[in-house]
């Protein structure tokens, strides 16, 4: 009985911590700080969090948070959004807060 009280314990200990650790996790991390993950860490108002390349799915990725631009420029170099979209250039692509897939536009799904 005494082993039997000691694992419902320990178990509510586990679920406790696990508690504490999501809810710290859960605050916003600094421009150029790991982002994301099992336990999402969320970025600033003014950031988003930015994954690697041609991560466009998956639960657990981790990215880098990275300023949202007020403004970009008018050069056109497309990129490939992860929601499918061809954007004009990397900057316009990240001011709609949006993970590149590739460089290049877009391919057509019909």
């Amino acid at each position: 009985m005494k082993t039997h009280l000691i694992t419902r314990a320990m178990a509510a200990l586990i679920v406790v911590l696990g508690l504490a650790l999501a809810s710290s996790a859960a605050s916003a991390a600094a421009k150029g700080q790991s982002c994301g993950g099992l336990v999402p860490i969320t970025c600033g108002p003014d950031q988003f969090c930015q994954l690697p390349a041609g991560k466009c799915k998956g639960a657990d990725l981790k990215g880098m948070c990275v300023k949202v631009p007020a403004v970009c420029p008018k050069n056109i170099r497309k990129v490939c959004g992860c929601d499918g979209k061809t954007y004009n250039n990397d900057c316009e692509r990240q001011m709609a807060r949006v993970n590149l897939d590739h460089t290049g536009p877009c391919k057509k799904t019909y």
